[in-house]
């Protein structure tokens, strides 16, 4: 899997979809104005607003009504964090800086849940938020039920 940078014409929206055998599984919409990000597959959505709440390393997510939903937190020296969305506690780190991998784990980091390929990029405060919604979107997809998943390819 890979999540590929598709449209990034404007500053307003930047759009990735995550790819597989050339088969689009799911798209991760990132505006930086609003700091939200909107993650699709098939008919379902969702959405998230993105504060920092003083922390340059973390992130809390908020739903369109304002109520937290998660926490994500990033640490630069070993390149690894964590997401905590609806209960569940992800861990993740990201390998390789020239062809970028991320590696998602919970409950046994010898058994990763999700790998997939990211774009480089630079150090930003945008690339971060970016980045959460990435590791959002693959967390997120991951716990969608094979079968479902199965469903959603095949139409």
């Amino acid at each position: 899997m890979k999540w590929t940078l598709i449209s990034n014409i404007t500053a307003d929206i930047k759009e990735y979809h995550l790819v597989s055998d050339e088969s689009v599984l799911a798209v991760m919409k990132y505006s930086p104005e609003q700091q939200s990000v909107r993650i699709s597959y098939k008919e379902e959505r969702l959405v998230f607003f993105m504060e920092t709440n003083g922390y340059a390393n973390r992130i809390v997510f908020k739903n369109v009504y304002g109520v937290d939903q998660g926490k994500f937190a990033h640490h630069n020296h070993n390149n690894t964090g964590r997401l905590e969305i609806n209960k569940q506690i992800f861990d993740y780190n990201i390998v390789d800086n020239n062809q970028p991998r991320l590696i998602i784990h919970q409950h046994n980091k010898q058994e990763p849940l999700a790998v997939c390929q990211i774009p480089a990029s630079p150090t930003r405060q945008d690339s971060f938020f970016e980045q959460a919604g990435m590791v959002l979107g693959m967390c997120w997809f991951a716990n969608i039920p094979a079968a479902q998943k199965m469903q959603g390819l095949s139409q």
